[in-house]
C-alpha cells in the first residue's frame, strides 16, 4: 500500500521532536477499547473493533488522502482491516518488545511528556511577546565582553565593570564599529565590526533578544547578560517586518565589482527585463547559478538572515509587489538582480501559535516555563520541607573534598529527613551524593549553606518532576492513548523492515523474475545529441536551418538568436518543443511558444532496454511494492473475520455522503 511505502522511505530520517506523526501513524490509534456489541464494525481472528475505533482513525486522516478513492468508506474499510491483521502479525512476534522499539518508545515519551510540565498562562505570555516582537525585525550591532555562565563572581564583575568602561566611551561619541573592532570577544567582529544586521523574533538567544527589543533606536544599552557573556547593544534601526515573499535571482559571477565583462552581462539582462522579458526565462537561459537556474531563479521564501547574500535584505524590503525586481547589485558572488515572484500576507498570531509554542519550549525561553511548575507540583505532591534539617546536612558538606567525589555514609545525619512528597522522602546523603556527583556546579558558591540550599532545590525540582512523569498515564488518559498509538506504529515499521522489505530485498531471483515479467517498465528513452538554436523570428530559423545544411560553420554572430544549448537532449527536456520525434529532429525548424528551433543533431541514440544490473535499485523498489501485496493478500486469505454489514452500510451512506457534499 501507498502508505506503507510512504513510512518506509519517510521512517529513516524522522526528526522526533520535530516530525510531524499523523502521516505515519496514518493507520495508529487503533486499539481496540471495552464496548456494547452494537458498537462492533468487524471481528478479526477473536478481536473485536468497533466504530468508534473505525470513526476515529477515518476523521483524523481522511484529509491527509491524497488518493481520492481512499476515501470511499468501503476502500478505507479494506485498508483499515489490512493494517488490523498486520498489527495482529507484529504483536504475535512480540516486535513490541524489542530492543530498538522499547528505546524509540521510551524517547516519544520522553518528548511527548514535555508538554505537561508548561504552565498555561507562562506560555501565553510569552508567546503574546514573541507575537508582538514578530511584527517587527531589528537592526542592531553588539560587543561581546565573554565571561563563562559559571564564572566566578570576581570574573563575572570584571567582564561587567569593563562593559560599562567602554560604553561610557561610546556616551561620550565613540565609534561603536571602532570600539567592537578593539574590544569584542565575538571572533565575527573582526569582518562585520559588531554589526549583525536584521533579525526578528527567535534568532537570537532569548537573553540577547529581550536586550534588543527593550533598547531604543539609535541607544546604546546597558550590559546584558546572556550565557555568552556581557553584551553592549546599539539598535540602528526598526522597521516592520516583511510579507511573505518568494524569490528569485540571476547570478553573473564576478569577484571584483569592477568586472567588466560581468557588469556588461547583468546590465544587458536588466535591459531585457525592462524591455518585457519573463524573468523566469532569462533567469534559466542566462543566470549562472547552476543550483536555481533550471528553476527560474527561485530561492524560496525570503526569511530576513537566512540568505548569506551581500545586501540582499535592503534589496528585497524595498520590492514590495508582485513581479517587482531590483537593479543590479554586487555580492561576494557576483553581480544579481532579484525579483519577487509572489507576495503573500503574513501569518496570524493563531496561525503562528504552534509553531511559536514549539520554538518556546525548545530554546532558552523554557527557563521560564519552570517558574510556576515548581509551585504547582509541590502543592500537587503536598511537598513539606524541613529547614532545620536542611542547616544542619550543610555542616555534613566536605567542600575541600568536593572534587574527589567522597562516599556518604549512612549514619543518623546523612539520612535526615530534609523533604517530603508524595509517600517519598530526600534525605541529607540524597543531596550530599548529588553535590558530590556534580561538584563543579556548586564550586563558586561560597557558603555551606548556599551549597546546600542551591544543591537542595534542584534535586527536590528533579525528584518531584520525576514523580510526576511516572503518573502521567494515570493522570491523563489522553496521554496514555498518544503513546499506544506511537507504538503501534513502530511494532508496524519492524514488522514491515523484517517481513516485507529486507525478505524482498534478499530474494534476488524474485527480483530478476519481477524485471523480466516488467520489461517495459524500465525502457529508457532515446535522446540526441547535437545543438538547438532558438530564434524569434521565423525568416531567421529557416535561413540559419538551411545553411546548417550546406556548412556547419556558419558565424551564429551573424544571427540574432535567443538562445543556444548544446549537449545531450532527452525528448522530455523542458528546454524542448514538446512532442518531438526522434528520428524527425533536425529536418525542419520547429515553432513553439512564438519561438522558433532549430536543431542540429550530431548523433541520435534509441530507446535502449537496460539491463537487470541497470536498473535493480529501482526493480528492488517495485518488486518490495508487489512483495507487500501478496502479504497482505496472504494475511487477508487465513484470517477469521465476521463483517458487521449492518454497521458498514451506515458508515458508508454517512460518510460517503458527506464527502460528495465536500467535493
Amino acid at each position: 500500500m501507498a502508505f506503507f511505502n510512504f513510512a518506509k522511505t519517510t521512517y529513516a530520517n524522522m526528526t522526533f521532536v520535530k516530525l510531524p506523526f499523523k502521516l505515519f501513524l496514518f493507520f495508529s490509534g487503533l486499539s481496540a477499547l471495552a464496548q456494547k456489541p452494537t458498537d462492533v464494525l468487524v471481528t478479526i481472528n477473536d478481536s473485536i473493533y468497533n466504530v468508534a475505533d473505525f470513526e476515529r482513525l477515518y476523521n483524523k486522516n481522511i484529509d491527509m488522502v491524497a488518493d481520492a478513492s481512499q476515501k470511499d468508506i468501503a476502500n478505507y474499510f479494506n485498508l483499515y482491516k489490512t493494517y488490523k491483521l498486520k498489527l495482529q502479525n507484529a504483536y504475535s512476534l512480540e516486535i513490541d518488545k524489542t530492543q530498538k522499539v522499547t528505546q524509540e518508545y521510551k524517547s516519544y515519551r520522553n518528548q511527548l511528556a514535555e508538554k505537561y510540565f508548561v504552565n498555561d498562562d507562562d506560555l501565553e505570555r510569552l508567546l503574546n511577546e514573541a507575537f508582538d516582537r514578530n511584527e517587527y525585525e531589528v537592526k542592531a550591532s553588539h560587543i561581546l565582553f565573554a565571561v563563562d555562565e559559571f564564572a566566578q563572581p570576581q570574573d563575572t564583575l570584571k567582564a561587567y565593570n569593563k562593559a560599562i568602561e567602554v560604553r561610557n566611551e561610546l556616551m561620550k561619541n565613540g565609534s561603536f564599529e571602532e570600539a567592537a573592532l578593539k574590544y569584542s570577544d565575538d571572533l565575527s567582529a573582526k569582518k562585520n565590526k559588531g554589526n549583525l544586521g536584521y533579525f526578528s523574533v527567535f534568532k537570537m538567544v532569548y537573553l540577547f533578544e529581550n536586550g534588543v527589543y527593550n533598547t531604543p533606536v539609535g541607544s546604546v544599552s546597558m550590559p546584558i547578560r546572556s550565557d555568552y557573556g556581557y553584551h553592549l547593544i546599539k539598535v540602528v534601526n526598526k522597521r516592520p517586518t516583511q510579507k511573505i515573499k518568494t524569490i528569485a535571482h540571476i547570478l553573473i559571477e564576478a569577484k571584483d565589482k569592477n568586472d567588466a565583462a560581468a557588469k556588461k552581462k547583468i546590465n544587458d539582462i536588466y535591459k531585457r527585463l525592462q524591455t518585457g522579458e519573463n524573468f523566469y526565462d532569462a533567469a534559466f537561459h542566462l543566470s549562472e547559478d547552476i543550483l536555481s537556474r533550471d528553476k527560474g531563479g527561485d530561492l524560496g521564501i525570503y526569511t530576513e538572515g537566512n540568505f548569506n547574500i551581500d545586501g540582499i535584505s535592503d534589496v528585497v524590503y524595498e520590492l514590495n509587489f508582485k513581479g517587482a525586481y531590483s537593479q543590479p547589485f554586487f555580492s561576494q558572488y557576483g553581480w544579481h538582480i532579484v525579483a519577487v515572484t509572489n507576495i503573500q500576507d503574513k501569518p496570524s498570531r493563531e496561525d503562528l501559535r504552534e509553531n511559536f509554542t514549539r520554538k518556546i519550549k525548545s530554546d532558552t525561553r523554557s527557563k521560564v516555563l519552570d517558574k510556576n511548575l515548581i509551585a504547582h507540583l509541590k502543592e500537587m505532591y503536598h511537598f513539606s520541607a524541613n529547614e532545620n534539617n536542611i542547616l544542619e546536612a550543610a555542616k555534613l558538606l566536605e567542600r575541600e573534598e568536593m572534587i574527589n567525589q567522597p562516599k556518604v555514609e549512612s549514619s543518623p545525619k546523612t539520612e535526615a529527613v530534609l523533604a517530603t512528597y508524595a509517600d517519598k522522602k530526600i534525605t541529607a546523603k540524597n543531596v550530599l551524593e548529588h553535590i558530590y556527583s556534580f561538584p563543579k556546579e556548586y564550586a563558586f558558591l561560597k557558603t555551606n549553606e548556599l551549597v546546600l540550599q542551591k544543591a537542595f532545590d534542584f534535586y527536590s525540582l528533579r525528584k518531584l518532576k520525576e514523580q510526576y512523569n511516572n503518573d502521567l498515564e494515570t493522570k491523563y488518559p489522553e496521554f496514555a492513548h498518544t503513546l499506544s498509538e506511537y507504538k503501534e506504529g513502530l511494532v508496524l515499521f519492524d514488522l514491515l523492515e523484517q517481513k516485507i522489505w529486507k525478505t524482498a530485498s534478499e530474494d534476488t531471483l524474485a527480483q530478476q523474475k519481477y524485471f523480466i515479467d516488467h520489461k517495459e517498465h524500465y525502457k529508457q528513452p532515446g535522446y540526441f545529441i547535437g545543438e538547438v538554436y532558438v530564434f524569434k523570428s521565423k525568416s531567421d530559423a529557416k535561413t540559419y536551418h538551411k545553411l546548417l545544411k550546406i556548412n556547419y560553420n556558419v558565424k551564429e554572430e551573424d544571427f540574432p538568436m535567443l538562445y543556444k544549448y548544446q549537449g545531450r537532449f532527452y525528448l522530455d527536456d523542458k528546454r524542448l518543443p514538446a512532442n518531438l520525434e526522434l528520428k524527425t529532429i533536425g529536418e525542419n525548424v520547429v515553432k513553439h511558444n512564438n519561438n522558433y528551433y532549430v536543431f542540429f543533431v550530431r548523433e541520435r541514440k534509441e530507446a535502449v532496454q537496460p539491463t537487470y544490473d541497470d536498473v535493480k535499485s529501482r526493480v528492488l523498489s517495485d518488486y518490495q511494492v508487489e512483495y507487500e501485496k501478496e502479504y497482505s493478500n496472504e494475511l487477508l486469505k487465513n484470517a477469521k473475520i465476521n463483517v458487521n454489514e449492518a454497521v458498514l452500510n451506515q458508515l458508508k451512506a454517512k460518510y460517503n455522503k458527506k464527502n460528495l457534499n465536500k467535493n
